[in-house]
């Protein structure tokens, strides 16, 4: 069930995905849910409070999302593959959340000080996401499916492939689906990470 502090939330992270965090204020979330400011503050005290919520709830929701899709015990290309096809599936069904993400990692939104502000259970929660993907390169590496490179430069690969696409399609095309980019994803993405022929296995 939706609770009032949820649906705040889920108002403001469409608001914050169509204008930015700059251009919307607090008094703008409240009126377009029809509230008086004092319940606003109850839950909310400042708008960079409430930016901070939107943004842990946001990026909760992907990685729980993705992680129950990726299937350890698949080959590691599988499990690329299904990657791919998570995080673009979950932003077919939720473009707010994708819109907002990319405008948080934006330069032209100076949120740094927002950022360092998300506690340590954010940063938690993102570190064990990205090692849990770091790893799966590690060992696709080692079993010699991947090319010998940093993995944080194939995870750059992978995420900002399918970050690309998104966008351009959601700007250009918005009428088609994101999971219709899979394939193609998967494809650019695998073609740029397999090991070449010949390649040895890490030790």
């Amino acid at each position: 069930m939706c609770n009032r502090r949820q649906e705040i939330v889920n108002q403001a992270r469409q608001m914050f995905s169509e204008r930015s965090f700059h251009a919307v204020s607090l008094e703008d979330i409240t009126r377009s849910l029809g509230m008086g400011k004092s319940t606003m503050y109850h839950y909310f005290a400042t708008k960079h409070e409430l930016w901070k919520e939107v943004v842990r709830d946001t990026v909760g929701g992907l990685y729980r999302f993705v992680l129950t899709h990726v299937k350890a015990d698949e080959s590691y290309d599988t499990q690329i593959f299904q990657l791919v096809s998570a995080i673009l599936t979950y932003f077919d069904k939720n473009r707010d959340s994708f819109l907002l993400l990319l405008r948080e990692r934006m330069d032209f939104l100076d949120l740094v000080a927002i950022r360092e502000q998300l506690d340590t259970q954010f940063w938690a929660e993102y570190d064990r996401f990205m090692d849990h993907f770091r790893s799966t390169i590690e060992a696709g590496q080692k079993a010699g499916t991947f090319a010998p490179v940093d993995p944080t430069v194939i995870l750059a690969s992978i995420f900002g492939t399918i970050n690309a696409a998104a966008l351009s399609t959601v700007v250009a095309h918005p009428e088609r689906e994101l999971t219709d980019l899979i394939d193609g994803c998967y494809q650019v993405i695998m073609g740029g990470i397999n090991a070449p022929e010949g390649t040895p296995a890490k030790r």
